[in-house]
């Protein structure tokens, strides 16, 4: 991961309390970083494997940093940024859902 990517992510933790401002802000960051793609899966605009596998390995790093550990089970088996991106919308989804319940 480069500084600037480093430099740019939010610098609190995802967790059951803070999910909508976390993505939010992880959201702003990815885009601002030019990697939002990642997450949309668009492997296609991008020629050269290798650079679109290394910047993929980067934004999946990324989004592992901003989980507290106990939590990386949750996307351990991601592949892509899509995945964990799905995963994490999906457990914190239905966390919210049933917390107003």
């Amino acid at each position: 991961m480069n500084n600037q990517m480093a430099n740019s992510l939010p610098n609190e933790k995802l967790d059951r309390n803070n999910c909508a401002s976390w993505e939010y802000k992880m959201y702003q960051s990815l885009v601002s970083q030019g990697y939002w793609s990642y997450i949309e899966g668009a492997q296609t605009q991008h020629t050269d494997y290798l650079t679109w596998e290394q910047a993929t390995r980067r934004v999946l790093y990324s989004l592992a940093s901003c989980f507290y550990d106990h939590m990386l089970s949750y996307i351990r088996e991601a592949k892509t940024p899509k995945e964990v991106w799905e995963n994490v919308k999906k457990i914190f989804t239905a966390h919210t859902i049933a917390q107003k319940l």
